[in-house]
């Protein structure tokens, strides 16, 4: 297994890829939120490769803190194919996220599940993380 920061021409395989966690996204767009990752030092996509598959993906941002000197780092999107959940995909793609957070002077990285996602969850626990309920959402729609 090999993982790498996204680059132009993994779209057609991450769709696929995000489209198991139910998420429905072009190919087009996706290509412009990686060149977005890409265009950006506080943002990052890695992609874990067995052979010429993607098999897993992880994209997290810094977020600067104003009452800390420091940043939060934020996972976004997290995804390991079901063919090869539990075979340490999502544990060298999280510790390679973390280490990147660490070399940005990250506090604290946080990530949100869905109450549906009960794997997930069990799997970030394992990780050191603990859920925090107090988390508010307002969705804007233009």
């Amino acid at each position: 297994m090999q993982i790498r920061a996204t680059r132009n021409g993994d779209s057609d395989q991450l769709v696929e890829l995000l489209s198991e966690l139910g998420y429905d996204i072009t190919r087009e767009a996706l290509s412009a939120q990686l060149e977005r990752y890409q265009d950006s030092e506080h943002s990052f996509a890695l992609v874990a490769h067995e052979g010429e598959h993607a098999v897993g993906l992880i994209g997290g941002h810094l977020i600067p803190l104003l009452h800390q000197s420091g940043n939060a780092g934020r996972i976004t999107a997290f995804i390991v194919s079901g063919s090869v959940r539990g075979s340490g995909v999502g544990t060298q793609l999280l510790t390679d996220l973390e280490a990147i957070f660490l070399q940005n002077n990250c506090l604290r990285i946080e990530v949100t599940s869905g109450d549906h996602r009960v794997e997930a969850h069990e799997f970030y626990k394992s990780k050191g993380y603990v859920p925090d309920e107090r988390r508010f959402i307002k969705n804007i729609f233009a």
